[in-house]
């Protein structure tokens, strides 16, 4: 009887407690969901500014666009080019040492290509499957490769490539131009056949200011390959893409700081001379072109060409890794901001990953996490404001 009325005297209490400290307002009970606070204005992701690609129409602009490199330079004796049967030349970019056979430094490529969809196919001899049938390869100077690839982009999305022309292999190389024509000719046609972008590309490594290979042998190279594919006819190159209502054309490796044989007086030649002719201009840069240092030039030049150009690509393969990718983020949102404040677009670099063992065997790894080391990449540069970027490289199996 006493522990009841104990419970009786401890409920009493607590009572008392509860209406000396209440008032008419604690008896409101709280939505079980609280709403949100609605925003003064309407938030907007990364706004496109930009009207997107439709498919089946011309590409008018990079805007929107995710490209790749196209090296286009793998050849196989029996192709039919001549420069794929000279004995310093057979099996051109999967060779080392004069050699493509099994070991380091015997062959250049870190991993095999599947060769299961191929039509052309090479076979050197040496490299068994685990089969035991001997392994093949494809050549780039084959159409058949090409027009393969390019259905591999409409397969699986890429909007289209960048067809990499090196000036020390198709100025005054005979061999080489024949090789490289080729596989342009076949990229013409492929671009139209799966409606992907093409746009060539000019590597300046054999570029040399004061010899045959300088702006004018170029110049006269880009205005053979404006005449023969009409790239100012829609109708006939549908798919070329156009930047700033022009053909674009791209110079690549202008302000590194490597002593490259050429100056930003040529580059700028260059450039004079391509917008004569009509084309819009891309520029292949240093990681470090905003800044000036480390991977380039100090000269201040280097800014007024890239304020000439309509797009620049600054160039990060082997800059970085996964692990340290987030010490890169506030140099590309500031290289965006640069490019936005003086009206140039800016497509920044992303790569998978990368090996060459066997062609270096003391270069490090760069590991590919299954993919989302490129994820991480494109991920953080579209939400920093990019609006086209560059994939390296789409068939480079040569350097990983």
């Amino acid at each position: 009887m006493k522990l009841k009325y104990n419970l009786y005297i401890f409920w009493a209490v607590i009572g008392l407690c509860c209406i000396s400290c209440s008032n008419k307002d604690d008896d409101h009970i709280p939505p079980a969901i609280q709403e949100p606070e609605k925003p003064t204005a309407p938030e907007i992701y990364n706004d496109l500014g930009f009207t997107p690609h439709v498919d089946g129409e011309p590409f008018n602009t990079y805007r929107g666009l995710v490209m790749a490199g196209y090296q286009g330079w793998f050849g196989a004796p029996g192709d039919g080019c001549p420069h794929s049967d000279h004995s310093n030349t057979a099996w051109y970019h999967y060779r080392e040492n004069d050699r493509f056979e099994p070991g380091v430094l015997r062959n250049s490529i870190d991993f095999w290509p599947d060769m299961s969809e191929y039509e052309t196919q090479y076979t050197p001899g040496k490299f068994i499957l685990p089969n035991g049938e001997k392994a093949t390869v494809f050549s780039s100077y084959d159409e058949s490769t090409v027009m393969l690839h390019f259905k591999w982009m409409k397969d699986y999305g890429l909007d289209g490539v960048f067809m990499q022309r090196f000036v020390g292999e198709v100025i005054n190389n005979p061999d080489g131009k024949a090789h490289f024509n080729k596989v342009l000719a076949s990229a013409m046609k492929a671009s139209n056949q799966y409606q992907r972008a093409i746009c060539v590309m000019y590597d300046l490594g054999g570029f040399m200011s004061d010899n045959t290979r300088n702006a004018d042998a170029v110049l006269a190279d880009a205005q053979e390959i404006l005449d023969t594919y009409r790239l100012k006819d829609r109708n006939v190159q549908k798919y070329y893409l156009y930047e700033n209502e022009k053909p674009l054309i791209v110079l690549w490796g202008v302000g590194f700081n490597d002593n490259r044989p050429y100056n930003m007086n040529d580059v700028e030649q260059l450039m004079n001379g391509l917008k004569e002719k009509g084309f819009s201009i891309m520029l292949g840069v240093p990681t470090y072109w905003r800044e000036r240092r480390n991977d380039a030039i100090p000269d201040a030049k280097l800014h007024d060409l890239i304020k000439m150009a309509d797009v620049i690509m600054p160039w990060f393969v082997g800059r970085y890794g996964k692990s340290d990718y987030s010490n890169f983020h506030n140099l590309i949102q500031q290289d965006i901001a640069w490019c936005k404040e003086n009206n140039v677009a800016y497509a920044p670099l992303c790569f998978p990953g990368s090996s060459d063992r066997n062609m270096h065997p003391n270069n490090s790894i760069n590991p590919r996490y299954g993919g989302q080391f490129l994820w991480d990449q494109m991920y953080f540069c579209i939400k920093s404001g990019a609006q086209m970027l560059y994939i390296a490289m789409f068939d480079e199996i040569d350097e990983g």
